[in-house]
């Protein structure tokens, strides 16, 4: 019973001493929060008096500030896809690193195969058609999300 008394006295006490920090986003969003840890290019955190664990992706915030210390972590760099050109700048992220970004276009890419080609090459070729028109559109992010014979599908994300 001693026991059972005092693990549940610390974990009370853990959580009202947890560190306070700041998430600033990209988009210019504040959030007061508790950090977890930084895991898979997911920040995990916990809003203020409460015990559910959320997340959101790294690529999403700026900076992590601690409040005690006045410590500024960046994050991540704000990525400024404008053109055509930029496509070498547009990350290609899986479906679960998009938690806290926002859904902007849906992208074709048709994949026309020359005889005796083999299928990398031509995967390749369409990727990077999928984050020119990223690019071309301003959306630093796409999700590939159809990898048929002739054709890629994309989903890009912005801030």
């Amino acid at each position: 019973m001693k026991n059972l008394v005092i693990a549940i006295a610390v974990l009370i006490t853990a959580q009202l001493s947890a560190q306070t920090h700041q998430i600033i986003k990209h988009n210019g969003e504040k959030l007061d929060v508790n950090f977890i840890k930084l895991e898979n290019n997911l920040i995990y955190y916990s809003l203020p008096n409460r015990y559910e664990e959320q997340k959101i992706s790294k690529y999403a915030v700026a900076e992590l500030n601690e409040k005690s210390k006045t410590k500024h972590n960046v994050i991540s760099e704000k990525i400024h896809a404008t053109d055509k050109d930029d496509f070498k700048k547009v990350v290609v992220l899986t479906e679960s690193e998009t938690v806290g970004l926002k859904k902007a276009d849906t992208l074709n890419s048709f994949l026309g195969k020359i005889k005796n080609q083999s299928r990398l090459p031509l995967l390749k070729i369409g990727e990077r058609q999928l984050k020119e028109k990223a690019a071309l559109n301003g959306n630093p992010f796409i999700v590939i999300i159809s990898k048929t014979a002739n054709k890629l599908k994309a989903v890009s994300y912005t801030y």
